[in-house]
């Protein structure tokens, strides 16, 4: 199946939203942003393609424990 272009612009935001996360140290900010990860995981569209996901957010998702 093809990944919509929702579920396209969905990777975007989650990709960003990575970044900002490997951009703070700040122990309060890193728990916000990560809820709102899994926030965005849970309501992804179905057609999102995970493995389209750069190397470095995998692996940042994979410790995150939300894939």
């Amino acid at each position: 199946m093809t990944e919509s272009a929702l579920a396209a612009m969905q990777r975007k935001q989650i990709e960003i939203t990575i970044g900002e996360l490997l951009l703070t140290d700040d122990y309060h900010m890193r728990l916000e942003i990560t809820e709102r990860l899994r926030h965005l995981i849970a309501h992804t569209d179905p057609t999102l393609d995970k493995s389209q996901l750069s190397e470095g957010a995998l692996e940042e998702l994979e410790e995150l424990h939300l894939l």
